[in-house]
């Protein structure tokens, strides 16, 4: 599949270098359209190639799936139980060691007495093992709970579960000096895409799911949606 795509698009940039040779306002549109075709494939190919956009989350109006998460204190529970006490904001997260959502778990905490306020309750998700659930605490400086999900129970239900392959390990390893094998306490090598999920009667209310870890919901819209709902 993806050979016949660098193909595909091969073809399309040296027909589009040979319309360069015959310039007039007809070439101009053609060589508009397929550059911006070109555009799309090259997009979908860098997707296609990172496991990241491959993941199928659970979709709103889905029932929450029966998984045990662990407590700081290598207790289990399980998340219907959680999430019988009140409605529920579930954020999944990479780990303490991600300064992206530690950033994000701190803004989240901000508006937790808000989110209260309305309701709800808030907590965190993350492959991190139990001793170092502490970690996303001290880091963060929240108060939110969270919980251990390194056997990727929750992840894999969920649908957000992407495998990290041996070169982008060692990348993370040797360039960024992180074993995510110490974090998990498991040699899975895999990691949740970030998300946000509003649970109401063990139901999937909302969700937000982006495979780019840059990019998370903010606070306020968090805040926004879960007054609209």
């Amino acid at each position: 599949m993806k050979v016949s795509l660098n193909n595909f698009i091969c073809q399309l940039f040296h027909l589009t270098l040979g319309l360069f040779s015959f310039t007039n306002s007809t070439n101009l549109k053609l060589m508009r359209s397929i550059l911006v075709i070109l555009g799309i494939l090259i997009c979908q190919m860098a997707w296609s190639q990172d496991k990241r956009y491959e993941v199928c989350p659970l979709k709103v109006g889905e029932a929450v799936p029966e998984v045990n998460l662990m407590t700081a204190k290598s207790e289990s529970i399980q998340l219907t139980e959680l999430l019988s006490e009140k409605p529920t904001v579930i954020v999944f997260y990479r780990g303490a060691w991600c300064g992206y959502c530690t950033k994000h778990l701190a803004e989240l905490n901000d508006i937790k007495g808000s989110i209260e306020d309305l309701g709800y309750q808030i907590i965190g998700v993350t492959v991190d093992q139990p001793t170092k659930l502490n970690e996303s605490i001290i880091k963060s400086g929240d108060e939110i709970e969270v919980y251990s999900d390194s056997k990727l129970e929750a992840s894999k239900a969920f649908g957000l579960d992407w495998h990290v392959d041996d070169e982008l390990f060692q990348k993370y390893v040797n360039q960024y000096k992180l074993d995510l094998e110490k974090w998990s306490g498991e040699d899975h090598h895999a990691l949740p895409v970030p998300a946000i999920y509003i649970i109401k009667d063990e139901k999937v209310e909302f969700q937000y799911v982006n495979p780019d870890h840059s990019v998370r919901l903010k606070a306020e819209t968090l805040l926004g949606i879960l007054e609209t709902i």
